[in-house]
């Protein structure tokens, strides 16, 4: 049998690259401060170690895994170095300074100078900000994939909405008289709504950017919505599933017959939003924007 191609997992990498970017943008401003001011800001400098700690891990974790991907040897020691090395990075034998930095002081309970820890920091930043670049434009290469869309995820959510549905079909046409008296019903319409809810926002959180959309919250689909990547016809009925999902995840009591009016309203309208995000997407890949 012929052995499977590894392949990169993009969402492994952008969720990494995520966290890696909140802490660097955390870094960058504390390490903006006059080094005078810095020194004299024990808080700062916790702050600062942390952040410092968190933006290697999930630095490491893109190297873990390009390093199973690509069959490549690697430790601890070494990993950001030989990655650096693969993907093209000028500034690869930095990373293994860096490296050597964090194993040394990454146990926050010791003692570490505050001018070495500024000066250190500020030296190493930038290599955090090059290494993601190096890796992201690696990648688009090697997948053809310049937008960097995990269709893998795609495919999986797609295919827990599509079942969720047939599910949640399945209990709400035994009447809501028999729903209302059967607890089971109650739970499982909960259970598969939520997952066909929580399916179609990863996969609107996933996208999102690509559609120019960086800025969202639980109102992600909504948003698609005032991006024109779902039809305005659909805003009512995405403001509901948001609505329903917030409320059974809260303290709010949802009532049976609440649960089975809401869903019976948009539950025939999952599919269709999430089929609205695919001919968007399909449009942005022939258009090769993004």
């Amino acid at each position: 049998m012929q052995e499977t191609k590894k392949k990169p997992k993009i969402s492994l990498i952008l969720e990494s690259f995520t966290q890696l970017e909140k802490a660097y943008a955390d870094l960058k401003k504390n390490l903006s401060l006059p080094e005078e001011e810095f020194v004299s800001n024990k808080l700062l400098q916790d702050k600062v170690r942390v952040d410092f700690n968190l933006a290697f891990e999930s630095a490491m974790r893109v190297c873990r895994h390009l390093s199973a991907v690509y069959d490549i040897k690697t430790t601890s020691k070494d990993c950001l170095q030989k990655i650096g090395e693969l993907v093209g990075l000028s500034q690869a034998q930095a990373l293994g300074e860096l490296t050597q930095f964090y194993i040394k002081h990454r146990d926050l309970r010791e003692t570490l100078q505050s001018e070495e820890l500024y000066r250190s920091l500020v030296k190493f930043l930038p290599l955090f900000k090059e290494y993601a670049k190096a890796v992201v434009e690696f990648v688009k290469r090697e997948t053809n994939n310049p937008l960097l869309i995990d269709f893998d995820l795609l495919n999986e959510k797609a295919k827990y909405i599509k079942e969720s549905v047939k599910k949640i079909d399945f209990v709400l046409s035994q009447g809501f008289e028999e729903f209302s008296k059967t607890p089971m019903y109650y739970d499982r319409v909960k259970y598969f709504y939520q997952v066909a809810y929580d399916s179609l926002f990863d996969i609107c959180k996933h996208l999102a950017p690509k559609f120019g959309v960086r800025k969202f919250g639980d109102d992600c689909l909504s948003k698609l919505v005032e991006a024109g990547v779902i039809p305005q016809e659909y805003y009512m009925d995405v403001f509901k599933m948001t609505n329903l999902k917030n409320k059974l995840i809260s303290t709010w009591e949802v009532s049976p017959q609440e649960l089975y009016e809401r869903l019976m309203e948009i539950k025939d309208k999952i599919e269709p939003v999430m089929r609205e995000i695919s001919k968007s997407l399909k449009k942005l890949l022939q258009s090769g924007q993004g």
